[in-house]
């Protein structure tokens, strides 16, 4: 009978080994310091698997420090060593005293992968997996600290295990045959460190928003002497640069963007050019619950303009707002009649130039009956930060991570709190990561008087910035003037080919430059657009670029005078036939749009052809060139006699015939400014 039941047992569980590889656990100790006993209680406890039950007490079979305030280190090594993508380690009892983990390879090099000052936390037992991008190394060996003097207590490790998965969702199924309180913890490269004298006073800073590039950072300060008005004034927004290794003495922003209300900046555009603030501000001075987007200019930012919000209701004192990289969405910290209690996060959907939607609940996995605001959503649209007082946790308030699981925006996944490098027993709250993800702002009270708030900053490892299908890839350059090449502000639209998802931004108007940061998809169109000027389109693809984190391009707009000469972008045709292709379309629809924009412009096309062949062949393909690319643009309204058409074949060539490269900007058509009328 007990070989039935073997057998049974075995079919049963072959599919479940199939599914997920096991965790290792450490098999020898190397090492251990300040043990309990020399047997029970002891580093060599630690080997092997789990086997500490019930968990939360104080047991024999589990790693013990010689008294409740006390320090020491395990050292323990692996059997095979292996590539690494998760640490787990058991602490059957008093969780929170693990001050420092580190990871060893085969040649004895250490990588400090958590450290934290050690805390007594809510949970009588955990399972801490640390997760972290896949190691290029192989791990031999983990030491680890522990540290129960700050948080004294009866500590224990029951087992250390290392799994090469990324999804914290293996560890919770190997570990399903009990409740082992599986907790992802995050890891950071070091501890957070205060922003001294030049961006923290004696009065207390809130709100940091760090600029994509991570070298301008926006906040506010409360009740400050230089505030606008004086130490009775609220809050004025403050900026500060990061120049040379350094932040700069924080300035007043000054007028427009400060006045005697409460001001603060929310989110900042990917090219740093537009800035979301806080309240609805009215020409007349005057300002109404809500919000505002602020836009610079060649002498400073413009005055900001309210954003029409349906709907609009907050009935908290408080309120907070961020605008998604893409500017469709916006999501709101208020408190509205329908929530569920204090503040709720609320979403927003771009529905016109200046107007969004009625605010959306984000549900009960993120909203709780007490606060939730301080919102901070990652460029691509999924992961979210946000501050709670009602999740549980540290202390007053606490910063937690989401993942959006829908396109309803309100199905999230469970949020997880960032962990005690962050949050603390005081306040903590408006979390803000850089675009390349090194380095994340916060604000909190801990160690500061009469309750003020200080920023504070942490370096960050992979597993806390977003993770993104496509990583970012930063798309700057400058727009030009292409016959003086002096440069000039543009209006530019970066377009997602798949998913007709634009990008939108402006070039400043001194010196030309853009930014965007923007998923690494295959391909983009761009649109560049400036009153007086021939509007550029171009198809671009990243591809090439798979392996840069930025792209750097001049772009060069014609301006609308007679005899001035462009080559149209992106124009294809069959190959050695007149027909144009597809692809070819969105280009002369551009065109199109310069034309009826002009209407008195009067232009000639161009046809090009390489060298090769007949003279005679080669002139008649491309004036039937572009007599196909005229018959499209009278299609879409444009008088015929507004185009003229010519055929030069390949007696006017740019380049030499010598290479297939070359021979491709030969085929080209050509635009000439015939007439610009008056």
């Amino acid at each position: 009978m007990k070989k039935i039941i073997f057998i049974f047992f075995c079919i049963l569980t072959i599919p479940v080994f199939g599914q997920v590889r096991k965790i290792q656990w450490a098999s020898s100790l190397e090492y251990q310091y300040n043990q309990y006993q020399n047997v029970d209680y002891s580093g060599q406890q630690v080997l092997g698997p789990p086997d500490a039950f019930p968990p939360g007490h104080i047991n024999k079979n589990a790693f013990r420090l010689s008294g409740e305030s006390a320090f020491g280190t395990l050292k323990l090594s692996f059997e095979f060593p292996q590539q690494v993508q998760q640490v787990i380690i058991i602490e059957n009892n008093q969780p929170g005293r693990i001050a420092r983990v580190k990871l060893i390879d085969e040649l004895g090099f250490h990588y400090i992968i958590y450290q934290q000052e050690p805390l007594k936390i809510g949970d009588k037992f955990r399972s801490m997996v640390l997760s972290l991008p896949r190691t290029d190394y192989k791990v031999k060996s983990i030491e680890i600290n522990m540290n129960s003097i700050p948080a004294p207590g009866n500590c224990q490790i029951d087992a250390v295990g290392i799994l090469d998965r990324a999804n914290i969702s293996d560890v919770r199924n190997i570990l399903s045959g009990a409740n082992y309180n599986v907790q992802q913890v995050m890891t950071f490269t070091a501890r957070k460190e205060i922003l001294y004298d030049k961006i923290n006073s004696r009065f207390t800073e809130a709100k940091p928003i760090v600029s994509h590039d991570g070298n301008t950072l926006y906040f506010s300060r409360l009740f400050h002497p230089d505030n606008t008005g004086g130490q009775t004034d609220p809050q004025d927004i403050y900026i500060s640069k990061f120049i040379n290794g350094q932040w700069t003495a924080a300035e007043n922003m000054g007028f427009p963007l400060n006045d005697q209300f409460a001001n603060g900046v929310c989110s900042i555009s990917s090219d740093g050019n537009k800035l979301l603030v806080i309240n609805g501000y009215h020409p007349d001075g005057s300002i109404t619950p809500g919000v505002s987007i602020s836009t610079k200019t060649a002498i400073g930012w413009g005055a900001p303009l309210s954003l029409d919000i349906i709907d609009f209701e907050n009935e908290s004192e408080f309120q907070d707002f961020f605008l998604s990289a893409d500017e469709r969405v916006i999501i709101m910290a208020v408190e509205r009649h329908i929530g569920f209690g204090d503040q709720d996060l609320y979403v927003s959907v771009k529905k016109g130039t200046k107007s969004y939607s009625r605010p959306i609940n984000m549900g009960l996995s993120v909203n709780t009956s007490k606060a939730e605001f301080a919102p901070f959503l990652s460029p691509d649209n999924t992961t979210l930060y946000f501050a709670s007082d009602g999740h549980g946790g540290y202390g007053q308030s606490d910063i937690f991570k989401t993942k959006r699981l829908d396109e309803t925006w309100r199905k999230w996944s469970k949020p997880q709190n960032l962990g005690p490098a962050v949050n603390t027993s005081s306040w903590e709250a408006y979390f803000s990561i850089t675009a390349t993800g090194d380095y994340a702002y916060f604000v909190s009270s801990e160690g500061a008087r009469h309750g003020q708030e200080n920023i504070y900053r942490i370096p960050l490892l992979q597993d806390i910035t977003p993770e993104l299908p496509n990583p970012l890839i930063a798309f700057q350059g400058r727009t030009f003037n292409a016959q003086t090449n002096e440069p000039i502000s543009a209006n530019i639209i970066l377009e997602n080919v798949e998913e007709h998802k634009p990008f939108r931004t402006s070039s400043d108007d001194l010196m030309g430059n853009f930014l965007f940061y923007i998923p690494k998809e295959n391909s983009y169109e761009l649109t560049v657009k400036a009153p007086g000027f021939i509007t550029f389109f171009e198809k671009v693809s990243l591809a090439p670029f798979e392996k840069e984190d930025k792209i750097y391009r001049k772009i060069y707009l014609t301006p609308i005078e007679t005899n001035q000469i462009f080559t149209l972008n992106s124009l294809m045709f069959e190959r050695s036939k007149p027909n144009l292709l597809v692809a070819s379309y969105a280009t002369l629809e551009k065109l199109v749009g310069t034309l009826l924009e002009n209407p008195n412009l009067k232009i000639e096309l161009a046809g090009h052809t390489d060298g090769l062949g007949s003279h005679k062949a080669k002139q008649s393909l491309s004036f039937q060139r572009v007599e196909r690319v005229k018959d499209f643009l009278i299609e879409f309204g444009i008088e015929k006699n507004r185009i003229e058409t010519v055929g030069y074949g390949g007696s006017k060539p740019i380049a030499p015939n010598d290479s297939e490269e070359n021979r491709a900007k030969n085929r080209r058509v050509e635009i000439r400014i015939v007439d610009v009328g008056t």
